[in-house]
């Protein structure tokens, strides 16, 4: 058996199959860790939007509805994590917006709450502080974070949003206006008192009233009807000279009698 020769003919050295063995694998190294980087910055990207557009439509409906409410109906300068806004239609009168668990949700009226945000993430701080400024001005500050939901790591984001929306338009109502407890609300202050009280049905008052501003004021009660009383041992009381009172009442025979009284 006769064996043939290539003349002119050599194969790759042991020394060469080594170089470019090295280049390959450097050359891999550096595309895998492009990938990788490329693949971080997308997935980094996706949740950093989705973060950003959620906080973005909490704010903004808060926003919307702060500036449409006709009463921010809360304690002011005491944060929580819902706010109560009183309204002037009244299918959406109350409207709260608040957190629970993870979530923000937006409760109109009698209908279901509403979610604001979706499970893609997790809202891990919620609080709305009212502040009443000279003027009647309102302003609602709130205090919002997200977390972006995602078990890889490389995609978890966190964002918070502080912002505060005034709300400036005067309070008109087409629906009844009551505090949340009975006898627990005032309207106005012995300092911060409102002007002038306009009624067109009745005025139901349980309780003491006082008119005037104190000794040696100008007080004039006006009236264009009859004033009544429920029974007969009521009448008007009148303070005497000598600071004593009497409390001036009807017979049956038309007469006026007077009798002594604590001066109220």
């Amino acid at each position: 058996m006769q064996k043939k020769f290539f003349v002119g003919q050599e194969g790759f050295s042991l020394v060469e199959l080594v170089i470019y063995i090295a280049i390959f694998t450097v050359s891999a190294i550096f595309l895998v860790a492009i990938l990788t980087s490329i693949t971080k910055i997308q997935t980094r990207q996706g949740s950093t939007g989705e973060v950003n557009r959620q906080i973005g439509f909490v704010g903004d409906t808060l926003k919307q509805m702060v500036q449409n409410s006709s009463l921010v109906d809360m304690i002011f300068g005491t944060p929580t994590s819902t706010l109560r806004l009183r309204m002037a239609t009244s299918t959406i009168d109350p409207t709260l917006i608040y957190l629970s668990g993870t979530t923000v949700y937006m409760q109109q009226g009698s209908s279901n709450p509403v979610p604001l945000t979706t499970s893609d993430v997790t809202v891990g701080n919620f609080l709305v502080t009212p502040y009443q400024n000279p003027g009647g001005t309102t302003i609602v500050q709130l205090d919002l974070s997200m977390t972006y939901n995602a078990g890889n790591p490389a995609a978890q984001l966190t964002r918070s949003l502080e912002t505060s929306v005034a709300r400036v338009s005067a309070a008109q109502f087409d629906s009844s206006v009551y505090p949340s407890s009975a006898g627990t609300l005032d309207l106005g202050t012995a300092t911060n008192q409102w002007r002038n009280g306009y009624f067109s049905g009745a005025l139901d008052v349980d309780g003491q009233t006082t008119m005037g501003t104190g000794a040696g004021g100008a007080t004039v009660l006006k009236s264009y009807g009859n004033i009544g009383f429920s029974t007969s041992t009521f009448g008007v009381v009148f303070v005497t000279p000598s600071g004593s009172c009497l409390l001036m009442t009807m017979t049956n025979a038309g007469a006026i009698a007077t009798s002594s009284v604590a001066c109220p």
